[in-house]
């Protein structure tokens, strides 16, 4: 009884002829014809830096992340199924047919850690690598952008002039910490795209968990076949969660066979 699901376009900023070619080039492919535009969209935003048109995304809109972990996260305390503490590995009890963690008996156990899992002795092996990200958040009475705007950075309306603008890849520093650096790279990058006066309200940062080769980590343990991981989602976490998140109950459930594409034994069997 949340509204998370909000219906916008997408449009992707041009910054030559040869994007706009290259842009033609996909829309006429059969598995990407559905999804983009073939049509240049002329700017009509004043405040929008966008010579060379924009290309349209189709289907496009946004989930409120917010919302929903919030909006669960209460359910899940109301049903008494959420415990909101430090998972402690070495009191994990593994025996044939369950697991019992303090008082909780389990038959399966999955762990969706992000890029926590670098400290989870049963799948630190996993060829996970952290990118830290930093957004920031702007008020500008003045843009009226009503739709997502795409270029080397993305603006995201939010509401009452407020902006979401993002994002950075950082892959040295593994911390939630802000930094300046990320703030002038992506001021220096917004500036170029709209000419408008803002005010930075927040600048957030948050690490990915990514793979080495761009696709999920799904799977069981090799030695504990009912434990399972759920992790490696990148930059496309929300689209890509439920496709994942189905097919591992799948697997655990009803014996349906990952995709090799995500499962874990393409890392096992080197």
């Amino acid at each position: 009884k949340e509204k998370l699901d909000y219906k916008i376009s997408v449009l992707r900023r041009f910054a030559s002829t040869e994007e706009q070619n290259n842009w033609f080039i996909a829309s006429d492919k059969p598995v990407l014809n559905q999804h983009l535009s073939p049509t240049i969209i002329r700017n009509n935003n004043l405040h929008i830096n966008a010579p060379f048109g924009l290309g349209k995304v189709l289907n496009t809109g946004r989930i409120d992340t917010q919302v929903l972990v919030s909006s669960c996260r209460e359910k899940l305390l109301k049903e008494n199924k959420l415990i909101e503490n430090d998972f402690d590995y070495g009191t994990l009890k593994a025996a044939k047919s369950d697991f019992q963690y303090q008082n909780i008996v389990s038959k399966n156990i999955v762990f969706a850690e992000g890029y926590g899992v670098k400290q989870n002795p049963f799948f630190n092996k996993l060829p996970l690598k952290q990118s830290k990200g930093e957004l920031l958040m702007i008020s500008s009475t003045e843009l009226k952008l009503d739709y997502v705007l795409k270029s080397d950075i993305f603006i995201l309306p939010l509401g009452n002039d407020l902006y979401s603008v993002g994002s950075t890849y950082e892959w040295k520093d593994d911390t939630n910490k802000i930094t300046q650096k990320a703030r002038e790279e992506l001021e220096f990058k917004l500036n170029k795209v709209i000419n408008c006066s803002y005010k930075v309200e927040n600048q957030v940062a948050g690490v990915r968990p990514t793979v080495i080769d761009r696709r999920p980590l799904v799977g069981n343990h090799q030695h504990f076949n009912n434990m399972y991981v759920l992790n490696g989602l990148g930059t496309r976490g929300v689209m890509i969660g439920p496709y994942v998140a189905k097919a591992l109950y799948n697997f655990i459930e009803n014996g349906i066979p990952l995709d090799d594409e995500i499962n874990i034994d393409r890392f096992n069997k080197n």
